[in-house]
Protein backbone atom coordinates (compact mmCIF):
# COMPACT_ATOMS: atom_id res chain seq x y z
CA UNK A 1 0.00 0.00 0.00
CA UNK A 2 1.01 3.75 -1.02
CA UNK A 3 0.81 5.72 1.58
CA UNK A 4 0.91 9.96 0.19
CA UNK A 5 2.39 11.68 3.42
CA UNK A 6 4.23 14.11 1.47
CA UNK A 7 1.77 15.71 -0.10
CA UNK A 8 -0.17 16.72 2.82
CA UNK A 9 -1.69 19.82 2.60
CA UNK A 10 -1.29 20.08 -0.67
CA UNK A 11 -3.89 21.50 -4.26
CA UNK A 12 -3.51 20.29 -7.04
CA UNK A 13 -2.82 23.37 -9.56
CA UNK A 14 -5.86 22.75 -11.84
CA UNK A 15 -8.34 23.84 -8.84
CA UNK A 16 -6.56 26.80 -8.16
CA UNK A 17 -6.56 27.96 -11.52
CA UNK A 18 -10.26 27.02 -11.68
CA UNK A 19 -10.65 29.25 -8.60
CA UNK A 20 -8.37 31.88 -9.86
CA UNK A 21 -11.15 31.77 -13.15
CA UNK A 22 -13.84 31.98 -10.67
CA UNK A 23 -12.73 34.73 -8.61
CA UNK A 24 -12.37 36.73 -11.84
CA UNK A 25 -15.80 36.01 -13.48
CA UNK A 26 -17.73 36.94 -10.38
CA UNK A 27 -15.53 40.38 -10.26
CA UNK A 28 -16.76 40.76 -13.66
CA UNK A 29 -20.64 39.81 -13.27
CA UNK A 30 -20.56 42.06 -10.03
CA UNK A 31 -19.62 44.99 -12.34
CA UNK A 32 -21.36 44.01 -15.30
CA UNK A 33 -25.07 42.84 -14.20
CA UNK A 34 -26.16 45.69 -12.91
CA UNK A 35 -25.24 48.43 -16.03
CA UNK A 36 -27.12 45.32 -18.11
CA UNK A 37 -30.32 45.59 -15.78
CA UNK A 38 -30.32 49.13 -15.84
CA UNK A 39 -29.94 49.13 -19.66
CA UNK A 40 -32.76 46.55 -20.24
CA UNK A 41 -35.18 48.70 -18.24
CA UNK A 42 -34.50 51.83 -20.13
CA UNK A 43 -34.81 49.64 -23.05
CA UNK A 44 -38.04 48.48 -21.92
CA UNK A 45 -39.28 52.44 -20.59
CA UNK A 46 -38.34 53.77 -24.40
CA UNK A 47 -40.53 50.83 -25.97
CA UNK A 48 -43.42 51.48 -23.62
CA UNK A 49 -43.01 55.17 -25.04
CA UNK A 50 -42.94 54.19 -28.64
CA UNK A 51 -46.32 52.44 -28.18
CA UNK A 52 -48.06 55.42 -26.14
CA UNK A 53 -47.00 57.68 -28.59
CA UNK A 54 -50.60 57.08 -30.16
CA UNK A 55 -51.96 58.82 -27.60
CA UNK A 56 -52.16 62.81 -28.31
CA UNK A 57 -50.49 64.03 -24.97
CA UNK A 58 -47.35 62.30 -25.49
CA UNK A 59 -45.51 64.75 -27.39
CA UNK A 60 -41.98 64.66 -28.52
CA UNK A 61 -40.97 66.71 -25.71
CA UNK A 62 -43.05 64.86 -23.33
CA UNK A 63 -41.43 61.90 -24.46
CA UNK A 64 -38.21 63.02 -24.40
CA UNK A 65 -38.32 64.32 -20.73
CA UNK A 66 -39.89 61.21 -19.97
CA UNK A 67 -36.79 59.05 -21.09
CA UNK A 68 -34.55 61.51 -19.59
CA UNK A 69 -36.08 61.01 -16.32
CA UNK A 70 -35.97 57.23 -16.28
CA UNK A 71 -31.91 57.56 -17.31
CA UNK A 72 -31.37 59.33 -14.21
CA UNK A 73 -33.07 57.32 -12.10
CA UNK A 74 -31.14 54.60 -13.13
CA UNK A 75 -27.78 56.25 -13.69
CA UNK A 76 -27.10 56.20 -17.34
CA UNK A 77 -25.08 59.06 -18.67
CA UNK A 78 -27.68 59.94 -21.15
CA UNK A 79 -27.05 63.58 -21.97
CA UNK A 80 -30.70 65.56 -23.66
CA UNK A 81 -28.78 66.34 -27.19
CA UNK A 82 -28.77 62.64 -27.74
CA UNK A 83 -32.10 61.10 -27.41
CA UNK A 84 -33.30 62.08 -30.70
CA UNK A 85 -37.48 61.59 -31.42
CA UNK A 86 -38.45 61.78 -34.93
CA UNK A 87 -41.88 61.42 -35.82
CA UNK A 88 -43.86 60.68 -39.55
CA UNK A 89 -47.42 60.38 -40.43
CA UNK A 90 -47.34 56.55 -39.63
CA UNK A 91 -44.33 56.33 -37.46
CA UNK A 92 -42.41 57.48 -34.38
CA UNK A 93 -38.46 57.09 -34.10
CA UNK A 94 -36.80 57.24 -31.29
CA UNK A 95 -32.65 56.79 -30.55
CA UNK A 96 -30.73 57.08 -27.51
CA UNK A 97 -27.37 56.83 -27.63
CA UNK A 98 -24.64 56.91 -24.36
CA UNK A 99 -21.59 55.90 -23.24
CA UNK A 100 -20.86 54.04 -20.14
CA UNK A 101 -17.74 53.31 -18.43
CA UNK A 102 -17.25 49.97 -16.18
CA UNK A 103 -14.25 50.52 -14.17
CA UNK A 104 -12.87 46.77 -13.54
CA UNK A 105 -9.57 46.71 -11.18
CA UNK A 106 -7.16 46.92 -14.37
CA UNK A 107 -9.16 47.44 -17.00
CA UNK A 108 -12.34 50.11 -17.73
CA UNK A 109 -14.23 49.30 -20.44
CA UNK A 110 -16.35 52.09 -22.64
CA UNK A 111 -19.32 50.93 -23.78
CA UNK A 112 -20.77 52.66 -26.60
CA UNK A 113 -24.90 52.01 -26.47
CA UNK A 114 -27.75 53.17 -28.85
CA UNK A 115 -31.48 51.72 -28.51
CA UNK A 116 -33.35 52.32 -31.24
CA UNK A 117 -37.01 51.92 -31.58
CA UNK A 118 -39.23 52.13 -34.49
CA UNK A 119 -42.99 52.48 -33.49
CA UNK A 120 -46.27 52.52 -35.54
CA UNK A 121 -48.57 55.63 -34.99
CA UNK A 122 -52.34 54.70 -35.71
Amino acid sequence: MIRFRDERGQINAGCFIALIVLAIVVVIAVKTVPVLVNMGDLQKEIELLSERATISAYTNTRIKNRIMQKAEELHLPVAPENVVVKRTSQFIDITVTYDVDIHYPFYTYHWHKVHRVTGRLF
